[in-house]
């Protein structure tokens, strides 16, 4: 199979967001471009006809032109895991103007000229306020982290402190050891 001719906006995900996914449609676009100098014929397919609408899922694309292309997840669906499902977009030559788009997919033999799958991510958004509290929420973790960090690092700092205390204490008391032995010794000598 040759390089993918048209140019797709998205070019590789298909998102679906929205507070109410799964419980409302959800409608989004894909943009589909043909830069070459030749005629051709889209089609997009999905993985699940009951789970998707697709709108207009077949038709022209003149050289230099673009479609729009309404892609809809279904209201009344649970939402599945991301990239179970894809759009594909498949497209063939088509040079006849006058022939329909759905009739030059039926006389058409072989394999399609090109063909691109779109993988469908899912974002559920929460109530308060979606993307945006998503991130709030991410910089709020992070910045306890940091916090929670620093906190362990002035323990640990502390402890070292403490450690050094009780190295100087345990000199000192050796020292003084030291010294009251050899007190001790002298006396002994001086006594003798």
């Amino acid at each position: 199979m040759s390089e993918f001719l048209l140019q797709l906006e998205p070019a590789e995900r298909i998102v679906f967001s929205g507070k109410k996914l799964g419980e409302e449609p959800k409608t989004t676009t894909l943009k589909i471009t043909n830069d070459t100098k030749d005629r051709y014929v889209y089609k997009v397919k999905c993985t699940s006809n009951e789970m998707f609408r697709i709108r207009p899922p077949v038709g022209p694309l003149k050289a230099g032109e673009s479609v729009t292309v309404q892609l809809v997840f279904n209201a009344g669906k649970s939402v599945p895991d991301c990239t179970k499902h894809y759009f594909a977009v498949y497209y063939i030559k088509s040079a006849d103007e006058k022939k329909n788009p759905r009739t030059a997919w039926t006389e058409h033999k072989g394999d399609p000229t090109g063909i691109k799958r779109l993988y469908v991510e899912f974002k559920k958004e929460d109530e308060a306020g979606g993307e945006e509290k998503k991130e709030e929420k991410k910089e709020g973790e992070e910045k306890k982290e940091e916090e929670k960090k620093e906190e362990e690092k002035k323990e640990e700092e502390k402890k070292d402190e403490e450690k050094k205390e009780e190295k100087k204490d345990e000199e000192k008391k050796e020292e003084e050891k030291k010294e009251g032995e050899e007190k001790k010794e002298e006396e002994k000598k001086e006594g003798e």
